[in-house]
């Protein structure tokens, strides 16, 4: 005898069917979708942790705060987290000052300045051409005590930097120490694009050699090392001391094609990738042939360390002073949605000779530390004993 079933029942199974067939389907999904995609899983236990943190401070945080900076200082402790120093996280508005200054440009008032925090005192360095602060002759070693009204005596040195940055256009108001007055100056400086210094070059006392500061390798500062090169050969100098000490580095290219002006035919740096692609730089057969050496501190980085290892391991220069951090990576920005980017190290590079620096960085043939009260940009060159080691080098060894 057939049996009748209800309407209720008859829908319920038909119900429980399709959530037995959708979960199955999904289950199947979710399975291929993480075979095709395995860092989707890794996403959404990262996303999952986030939003549960948003929401247990949303619901219990008495405070208030910007979800942009949470979200900022959130993504800078992943990269951190991944154990690299010379990768980084920047902000779109980090990201856009940084382009700036690595394209060789610099916004501001048109100064290189260092800070001595031990004299507390911000002492200018060099100035950069078109600034109104070459218009208004501020001079190396001038002292700024103040901007706005903040000053490095009372509000420390930070705040008087702070105070001098602004709209692009606007007017800077600095007070300024003459270095060979001793005369106070206030004085107005429109805050403009300027291009920086990154090389300069002098004649030393002893007439017969020229001295080369390179304050970075970014963009364009080839040009400016090659045309300091070349001033000071058409002066008579007859050796070169190439200074990088405190430099912290730049652009691969930028450095390599210093180097291909300076070097014989032949490899300059190796870049691999980490799937194994490799990029060759090399040098043509033309090259300055002088002495040289090359001035080298814990804080010579990068491709200024690389600078001086490429010139040692083709016996064009003598390497003097202290041994280098050992930086062997070079970095790439990756411009992120929001405009914000990964400074991230994405390649290996090696020297001419296919050595890595990596946690050896460059010794120096001759080494020895500065004397005390060593001051980079303002101690006299007779008293600058690292210097004058390399210059007995380089007299001693002709």
């Amino acid at each position: 005898m057939a049996k009748s079933v209800s309407i209720q029942k008859t829908v319920a199974c038909s119900v429980l069917s399709a959530v037995v067939a959708f979960s199955g389907s999904y289950a199947i999904m979710r399975y291929r979708f993480n075979l095709e995609f395995p860092e989707y899983k890794q996403d959404e236990e990262i996303y999952g942790k986030i939003g549960e943190i948003r929401r247990t401070i949303d619901a219990y945080y008495v405070g208030e705060y910007e979800t942009k900076d949470a979200v900022d200082m959130a993504a800078a402790g992943y990269v951190a987290g991944i154990g690299d120093v010379w990768s980084s996280y920047m902000s779109k508005e980090d990201y856009e000052e940084y382009s700036l200054s690595f394209s060789g440009k610099s916004f501001g008032v048109g100064l290189y300045t260092a800070y001595s925090a031990e004299k507390k005192q911000i002492r200018v360095v060099e100035i950069f051409k078109g600034s109104d602060a070459e218009k208004l002759g501020v001079k190396k070693g001038d002292i700024i005590l103040g901007a706005e009204g903040k000053t490095v005596e009372k509000d420390g040195y930070q705040a008087v930097i702070d105070a001098v940055a602004g709209d692009e256009g606007t007017m800077a108001n600095l007070t300024i120490l003459k270095a060979d007055t001793g005369e106070t100056q206030e004085l107005q400086m429109e805050r403009k694009t300027t291009e920086q210094v990154m090389a300069s070059g002098t004649m030393l006392s002893d007439g017969k050699t020229g001295m080369i500061r390179i304050y970075n390798f970014r963009k364009g500062s080839e040009k400016q090392i090659i045309d300091a090169v070349d001033n000071l050969l058409e002066q008579g100098a007859t050796q070169i001391v190439f200074d990088v000490r405190n430099n912290p580095g730049g652009a691969v290219v930028s450095v390599c094609d210093a180097l291909d002006y300076l070097l014989p035919e032949g490899t300059i740096m190796t870049l691999k990738t980490k799937a194994g692609d490799e990029t060759v730089y090399g040098s043509d057969k033309n090259e300055i042939n002088v002495p040289m050496a090359v001035l080298v501190n814990a804080d010579s980085i990068s491709a200024a360390e690389f600078f001086a290892a490429a010139l040692d391991e083709y016996d064009k220069a003598v390497i003097v002073g202290e041994k280098t951090i050992g930086k062997g990576y070079s970095q790439q920005s990756y411009v992120l949605s929001d405009g914000s980017a990964l400074h991230l190290s994405d390649q290996e590079y090696f020297t001419p000779s296919g050595k890595t620096l990596i946690g050896t960085g460059v010794t120096p043939a001759v080494e020895i530390k500065p004397n005390d009260n060593f001051d980079l940009y303002f101690t006299d060159e007779a008293d600058d004993v690292q210097l004058q080691a390399a210059l007995n080098y380089l007299n001693s060894n002709k």
